[in-house]
């Protein structure tokens, strides 16, 4: 569920109108409207009735008490016995009293468990005591009773203090009584800013997560998208630009932080504010006076620092690592995402008294021109002789459908690369009709738990053709599903507004051209690497109300047979590699740990124990830390090429061999400040491991 409410959330400063609040009536019309379409239009074709009641209603108490922490069971049960069966006639005739009457009375526990937060924090807490807090609870019952209720908060509260503790006083050592008051005020605010951020909702937030709970009681992939979400969905899945300052936003104890400056955005070019410098306050054309965003949700925030292009927004900051307040100008203008689009790598190395090249394509999501994007990165590894491309699809989750089409034609001739199947039970073959391969060399397909979608269905693809390898986790996470956006002043039902926001629903499922689903079942490496991934409940099939999976018809298509032939040799290298190295002996160790953490999800509030928890920890992490600086770096060179760069034919940028990646001791550390930096990891070196192997194989089967 969406949990518009989180204390910490970043959002890329974005282009959109500063929409004005929707009224009473209008967010009865377009619940009305939602009801009306969602049960002809979604692929499940079921109408509103008292089943889909029942999963919306558990949508929305979860959405709002995702911990199952500030209601109490018998609130629940009211719920249930009172809406239970009946929402669905209330989204018939356009009624959100419901969703009214839960989300005051959430405001109304969420004060009383303010108090008693409040309450807890003038008594001393006992560090000492040999107990224990689960704050895994999404899955656990509601409290039954205030005193169940207050004691699980007096846990949660300890939990959070101890957390501080542990940072600022050091084993043996008395606590500073100035931290120690720092800690407790810190948990106050924290949820005095909870609670005044939900008393502020307003009719539209509270029909958005209405609405969303309602969609989502269809599968986990539909959505009632605000003008505001569209906005940020188009920009960041289709087109890879945005309009305003670029810089990357974080909500930190009230104030609105910047994370991360954007290259090439106006705030980077004029060197008037930093990462970690604090926003207290904006002012626009036409504003008589700054408005102060204190304790503002960032999404609001967002909303005032945006704006059109060539127009000025000036900016109340307090630089970091100083108290004091300037007023700095800065002209919107449009930034594109470059981190996010297709980036390649060239890897130049010896093996066996010889030079090999390898190529990296990594393609962080299928947004628009993409494939032709892989297409200009895979013309300029021809032209540097490569001897075999890895696609690193680990951490793209999807994006058009068409242009994962696109993308699987640049590797085969011609033939059907998806099978679509919608909501009337029609079915289709897109496939590639281009003739020309772009690149016709050993190929590897990178895969992980985050490939979904898009990336599912080229991965599917390249296998089912024979035409490359697939290397990663055990499966993919298993999105095999279609989306698509309405936006509901089209809806041709009622007449709405145009600022109505969009429906996001699943229209289609798409199947592989085997027959086979990848709804739930993922595409099976046929390399299987140890992944951590795998025991953290991230795949399709975990969440809830996720389609199923099933089969049709084989599509007419001939396997090119490429690969299989090799299988028994590269597992075997592989495995023998993963056996003796050292970073998947961590990796080893990490599952295990993972797995425990799993089944026992309970954490210690004894300081001792958790001091004891924490040592060993961190002096884990150094240890591997040190043993990983300690290498010798492999004598390799590292080139990268950008889609600019190779339209324009210039030089490969030679790059600092990549430095093994520190492990963090921190519990929570900050976010990276360049996600686009080129690091080998152990994955993406293994994987490349086995290509060379493969290249080597199919120059001996070239020879014979």
């Amino acid at each position: 569920m969406k949990r518009r409410f989180a204390l910490t959330m970043m959002l890329a400063l974005t282009l959109a109108p500063l929409h004005a609040e929707l009224t009473k009536e209008q967010c009865g019309r377009i619940t009305k409207t939602v009801g009306q379409i969602i049960g002809q239009i979604h692929y499940r074709q079921t109408q509103l009735n008292d089943e889909i009641s029942q999963h919306h209603l558990k949508n929305y108490l979860d959405a709002l008490d995702f911990s199952h922490m500030i209601f109490l069971q018998s609130d629940v049960d009211s719920f249930e016995k009172l809406y239970g069966t009946r929402l669905d006639d209330q989204v018939r005739f356009g009624s959100l009293r419901p969703a009214h009457q839960i989300f005051q009375r959430y405001l109304e526990r969420l004060a009383e468990r303010q108090k008693v937060v409040t309450t807890l924090l003038e008594k001393p807490m006992d560090f000492s005591e040999k107990e224990s807090f689960n704050p895994v609870r999404d899955e656990l019952p509601w409290p039954k009773t205030t005193d169940e209720a207050n004691e699980l908060w007096r846990k949660r509260v300890k939990f959070e203090l101890l957390a501080d503790r542990l940072t600022y006083a050091k084993a043996g050592e008395k606590p500073d009584s100035k931290k120690v008051e720092e800690s407790a005020s810190k948990v106050q605010r924290r949820y005095d800013r909870l609670l005044k951020t939900m008393k502020a909702y307003e009719e539209g937030e509270i029909m958005e997560l209405y609405l969303s709970s309602l969609t989502r009681a269809y599968d986990p992939h539909s959505d009632y998208m605000s003008p505001h979400e569209t906005e940020n969905f188009k920009i960041n899945s289709i087109d890879m630009q945005l309009t305003g300052i670029g810089a990357v936003l974080q909500a930190d104890d009230g104030y609105t932080k910047i994370v991360r400056i954007m290259p090439g955005g106006p705030a980077n070019r004029s060197k008037l504010i930093k990462a970690n410098d604090r926003i207290i306050a904006v002012q626009n054309p036409g504003d008589k006076e700054a408005t102060d965003i204190l304790d503002m949700k960032l999404d609001k925030v967002v909303s005032l620092i945006r704006g059109k292009k060539g127009s000025v927004v000036k900016l109340t900051i307090i630089p970091a690592g100083t108290d004091e307040r300037k007023v700095i100008s800065i002209t919107r203008d449009v930034v594109k995402l470059e981190d996010q689009l297709a980036k390649g790598y060239i890897i130049e190395r010896q093996r066996d008294g010889k030079r090999e090249k390898l190529g990296i394509i990594k393609l962080p999501g299928f947004y628009d021109k993409c494939s032709s994007h892989c297409r200009i990165l895979l013309e300029r590894f021809n032209k540097e002789k490569v001897g075999g491309v890895v696609l690193d699809l680990r951490h793209n989750g999807g994006g058009i459908l068409q242009e994962a089409v696109n993308l699987a034609g640049l590797f085969i001739t011609r033939g059907p690369v998806v099978q679509i199947k919608d909501y009337r039970g029609r079915q289709r073959v897109m496939s590639d009709v281009n003739i020309n391969v772009t690149y016709n060399g050993p190929l590897v397909v990178a895969v992980s738990h985050m490939s979904a979608s898009a990336s599912e269905i080229v991965a599917a693809a390249l296998q089912d053709h024979g035409r490359a390898v697939i290397v990663g986790s055990k499966a993919t996470h298993g999105k095999g599903t279609v989306q698509q956006l309405l936006p509901l002043n089209r809806s041709f039902i009622a007449n709405l507004a145009e600022d109505s926001g969009q429906l996001k629903f699943t229209i289609s499922k798409f199947y592989r051209i085997n027959g086979a689903t990848t709804q739930r079942d993922g595409v099976a490496a046929d390399i299987v690497l140890p992944s951590i991934m795998e025991y953290l409940g991230t795949s399709e099939g975990e969440l809830p109300r996720a389609l199923e999976a099933d089969r049709i018809a084989e599509a007419e298509y001939k396997s090119l047979d490429q690969v299989s032939a090799f299988f028994t040799s590269l597992r075997g290298a592989s495995s023998k590699r993963i056996q003796t190295d050292q970073d998947y002996k961590y990796i080893q160790q990490d599952i295990a740990r993972a797995k425990e953490r799993k089944e026992n999800p309970s954490i210690s509030l004894n300081e001792t124990a958790r001091r004891k928890e924490r040592t060993e920890n961190k002096d884990r992490i150094e240890a591997r830390n040190k043993e990983r600086a300690d290498r010798a770096l492999p004598e390799e060179s590292y080139y990268e090429i950008d889609i600019k760069g190779a339209q324009a034919n210039k030089p490969l940028k030679k790059l600092d061999p990549p430095k093994p990646k520190k492990e963090s001791t921190d519990p929570e550390p900050n976010p990276a400040e360049d996600l686009n930096t080129f690091s080998l990891d152990p994955e993406l070196r293994e994987t490349l491991q086995i290509l060379s192997d493969f290249v080597i194989l199919n120059k001996k089967l070239a020879g014979n």
